[in-house]
């Protein structure tokens, strides 16, 4: 008579069944090593990976914990319960685990990778860095490490450190689609137009539906004085994702380069009705009404501009300058004369 299988052999056997997807067959030889040894942890930590793999992460959380007990120095334990933790966007308890797996396997780069991505969530945007570049050290082909390190450091408004560290990210991994996208962003950040433009179209390349990397191209095309080529990728985006106030915002803007007036009003419209607290918004179309020679609609505009920002130097500039076309001469004197003010207190304070 055949002997029974261990429980070391049960659990190998559930991680070959899972690496092909079979998870109800791994299911079943995990639990039939836990009937086997129920002080088994890594019997325990497999379930819980499966456990995830079908989604019942509150499971998989109590396999982890499991695991934890009958064997409290099991690093990736801690590791895989702080994974979900993150994904729940429990960054506290996340970091608690990742500072555990980190106590026990000092050398592993994916822990610091992980709890540098907790501590970013939360901000703590040096702590991530710290975290990111330790994990380089251990491991200096984590591309995702470079990648995050330049979202930190854009985040913090370091504009050419940030581009460097995605520059690494590509040299790693150049057919990331994200990548390429993120870099293009600093560029644009720095006023290098033409160059993200060569990120964003090697990105849309990759990934054809990447909807934003549309949008950001559309930007620098219009930064290019482009207008055409813009509202080409605004539509496209429109296509790929779910309408938001700044995109029909800057077709609008792109529509009013080409002298589209009309265009452009009924996109800065549209935008206000996605998003009524931009006072930009309302100066924007309060300018294409001033342009097609509508006074009252534009100084309207401009009157709520104002009641959403006060201090908004162009709101009265141009609320001022309608007035003067409609010979209200010393209402648009003292707009102007407000506008003046309030841009000479802004650069006295820069």
């Amino acid at each position: 008579m055949a002997n029974s299988p261990t429980e070391y052999e049960l659990v190998a056997q559930g991680q070959y069944y899972s690496q092909y997807g079979l998870f109800d067959k791994a299911m079943d030889c995990f639990n039939r090593a836990i009937l086997e040894n129920d002080n088994f942890a890594p019997a325990y930590y497999y379930r819980g990976m499966t456990y995830r793999n079908l989604g019942d992460l509150t499971q998989a959380i109590d396999d982890y914990s499991t695991a934890i007990t009958v064997e409290p120095d099991y690093p990736v334990a801690f590791y895989a319960r702080g994974v979900i933790y993150r994904y729940q966007e429990k960054f506290d308890k996340a970091i608690r685990d990742y500072d555990q797996a980190i106590a026990l396997e000092p050398d592993d780069g994916d822990f610091f990778y992980a709890r540098g991505v907790a501590h970013a969530s939360l901000k703590n945007y040096e702590l991530a860095i710290k975290d990111f570049l330790e994990s380089i050290r251990l491991n200096p082909l984590l591309s995702n490490s470079f990648y995050n390190l330049g979202i930190a450091n854009r985040d913090l408004g370091r504009i050419i450190e940030a581009t460097e560290y995605y520059s690494r990210a590509i040299d790693l991994r150049p057919d990331d689609a994200d990548y390429r996208y993120a870099r293009g962003n600093a560029l644009s950040d720095q006023g290098e137009y033409q160059a993200a433009l060569e990120d964003y179209n090697e990105a849309i390349l990759l990934v054809p539906t990447f909807a934003n990397a549309y949008y950001n191209r559309g930007i620098a095309l219009r930064n290019l004085a482009l207008p055409e080529h813009a509202i080409k990728d605004f539509d496209q985006a429109l296509k790929l994702a779910p309408a938001f106030a700044n995109l029909y915002r800057n077709r609008g803007s792109a529509s009013f380069d080409l002298g589209d007036t009309k265009g452009a009003i009924q996109d800065f419209s549209k935008a206000l009705t996605l998003d009524s607290s931009m006072p930009e918004l309302y100066i924007a179309r309060g300018r294409a009404y001033a342009k097609i020679r509508d006074p009252n609609q534009a100084t309207e505009d401009c009157n709520k501009a104002i009641s959403l920002n006060p201090n908004y130097s162009q709101a009265y500039r141009l609320r001022g300058e309608t007035y003067l076309t409609m010979g209200c001469i010393s209402l648009g004197e003292a707009d102007i004369g407000k506008a003046d003010w309030l841009d000479n207190q802004r650069e006295g304070t820069s």
